[in-house]
């Protein structure tokens, strides 16, 4: 191997003392804010293609709060209270949400389930000693349909406002009624003309409701071939058995919404603390768009890099772990040229970069090696369950050379979580499932599970 001529190098003693100052900052949540902000502004997403954690809450929590769950729990999508008049939580209340939050939260990678909450079934029962009396949908046909119309314009009127464009889901909340024929049918042409017109404007539409209410009527007439009606792009169904799935149970069959159209509240109204900070929530998993689907797998220098075991290497080894080896070199400037031998050339770019990293002065490539090897990279500001992209990709690669098993999906998933929880523990850092600086620091100075 040839080796290409490095910068400068400081002292050694210099570099110790600069790598301490560094380990000393760059702790905890501090390093997750520092080495990962975000690169540039992104499509605020409603909700997107994903398959993770979500929550919603009356108030849109403030930015402090927002940016420590963000790092530190592991929900990816929040719902928002946006448009209609019976909301609890309406615009009066909702001091933080705005464009501008909407934007700086989707840039961190936020998800957003925009939630409108307007006319309930002319069966609904208001409770009289709540501040909000909810309005009730005409028992006319035709009149209900002109209000589900005038609804669903309020409501692209408050997605446009606040940032999301065309394609992105509007939930129209339909609380429990006592079901009566009568009231079903006005029901189902409200929610039939809602989502018709936005349909027509360019949205889509979604229904939030009590799995033994409008959602089960709906699965209903889905299941008779109702005839002209146009069923919600998205089922969002509160039915609560506290499992984090989209599991339908006796509510919604499995025939529909088959294709990542589906939302589970799956726990009300519980008191949750993450990074310190405690809200009030109902918890959602969510198998919506297209789902997490991975991106495939780079290949630099024509060699994976995926393996389920990354051996110690030596001069004279010759096989493909080799190359990949001298692949990861090659991209950090250690060496030139690649191919499947450890000569003295691969040998002396694995001393550098060991040196280098602190982790010794053999020229023998070793887990910490790999690890390190294998960690570095421009780090996303927070992976989480759902999360995809290459990093993902570089993540389970790390923590596969570091000694766990996360597999190679491409997607952050259950397996991923088990082995960054493992891999956390064994690093003494805080107990969350998401991947933050803190876990990439430690993975990028070598350090095994």
């Amino acid at each position: 191997m040839r080796l290409p001529v490095l910068p400068h190098m400081r002292s050694s003693a210099r570099r110790s003392s600069t790598r301490l100052l560094v380990a000393g900052l760059f702790t905890g949540l501090a390093a997750s804010v520092l080495l990962a902000m975000p690169a540039q502004a992104a499509t605020p997403q409603a909700p997107g293609d994903f398959t993770g954690h979500g929550f919603d809450t009356c108030v849109a929590p403030n930015q402090s709060t927002m940016d420590t769950w963000n790092l530190t729990s592991p929900f990816s999508a929040i719902g928002i209270y946006v448009s209609g008049s019976s909301r609890y939580c309406g615009d009066k209340y909702q001091t933080n949400l705005s464009r501008t939050w909407v934007q700086r939260n989707a840039n961190n990678g936020w998800r957003f389930m925009p939630i409108h909450v307007g006319r309930q079934s002319p069966c609904f029962k208001n409770n009289p000693a709540s501040r909000v009396q909810k309005k009730k949908m005409s028992s006319s046909v035709a009149t209900a349909r002109t209000q589900a119309v005038a609804e669903a314009q309020e409501t692209i009127a408050a997605l446009r406002k606040y940032g999301f464009g065309a394609g992105s889901v509007s939930y129209l909340d339909i609380e429990w009624y006592a079901r009566t024929a009568a009231c079903d049918t006005i029901v189902l042409e409200f929610i039939d003309a809602w989502t018709e017109h936005l349909h027509a404007q360019g949205y889509r539409s979604g229904l939030y409701s009590s799995g033994s209410a409008a959602i089960k009527l709906v699965d209903e007439a889905r299941l008779a071939g109702r005839p002209g009606f146009t069923l919600p792009d998205h089922m969002w169904n509160a039915w609560v058995n506290k499992k984090a799935d989209t599991k339908g149970g006796p509510y919604l069959s499995d025939s529909g919404w088959t294709n990542h159209q589906r939302i589970h509240q799956y726990h009300n109204d519980i008191n949750v603390k993450h990074g310190g900070k405690t809200l009030t929530i109902d918890k959602n998993f969510l198998d919506v768009g297209r789902g997490s689907v991975a991106v495939r797998q780079s290949k630099p220098c024509g060699h994976t890099r995926s393996f389920t075991s990354y051996p110690t290497l030596k001069v004279g080894a010759k096989r493909r772990e080799v190359a990949a080896l001298e692949c990861l070199l090659k991209n950090q400037g250690y060496l030139k040229t690649v191919d499947t031998k450890y000569g003295t050339g691969t040998a002396k770019a694995v001393k550098k970069f060991r040196r280098a990293k602190g982790l010794g002065t053999s020229g023998t490539a070793n887990r910490a090696t790999w690890t390190a090897l294998l960690a570095r990279g421009t780090n996303p500001r927070v992976l989480k369950q759902g999360s995809v992209g290459q990093s993902v990709w570089r993540l389970q690669r790390a923590l596969t050379a570091a000694g766990l098993k996360p597999g190679f999906s491409g997607v952050y998933d259950a397996k991923t979580v088990k082995a960054v929880q493992a891999y956390r523990k064994a690093r003494k850092l805080s107990g969350y499932t998401t991947t933050d600086g803190a876990v990439w620091a430690q993975l990028q100075r070598g350090r095994r599970a």
